[in-house]
């Protein structure tokens, strides 16, 4: 299902974080875990320096030191173009305008089960693909 895509996950929760990295690698995709928006950059840095690139940063939108709004900034500062998902317990919709640009692919609300968090994924994967059809 996964087709061996590259997901990097980025929350500050490590109950959710091992349940959800489980359930990915289950599915297929390959798992890069951070634990928080400092170490999701850390992580890109190195996909980026070694060749291998993110498919999908799916990141916690509440995180201390570096909300998932701030981690998304930072990408674009740097110049890193990666796809990005939200994962919020805000209860709304992300609204930042840097949610507005292209590398934006949706956001899914906590609580949530790890299988939603497959089925999500692989809607935007479907409709990523979709788009390149």
């Amino acid at each position: 299902m996964g087709s061996g895509k590259n997901i990097l996950l980025a929350d500050d929760e490590s109950g959710f974080l091992f349940a959800a990295s489980v359930a990915l690698r289950v599915a297929g995709y390959r798992v890069t875990v951070a634990r928080d928006g400092r170490e999701a950059l850390e992580r890109l840095a190195d996909a980026q320096a070694t060749g291998v690139p993110v498919d999908l940063l799916v990141t916690d939108q509440q995180m201390p030191g570096m909300t998932g709004t701030e981690l998304i900034a930072a990408l674009h500062d740097r110049g890193l173009d990666v796809p990005v998902a939200i994962v919020t317990g805000c209860g709304e919709s992300p609204s930042s305008p840097v949610f507005g640009n292209g590398g934006f692919r949706g956001f899914i609300e906590k609580p949530l089960l790890p299988g939603d968090l497959v089925a999500f994924l692989g809607r935007i994967f479907a409709a990523s693909h979709e788009e390149a059809a």
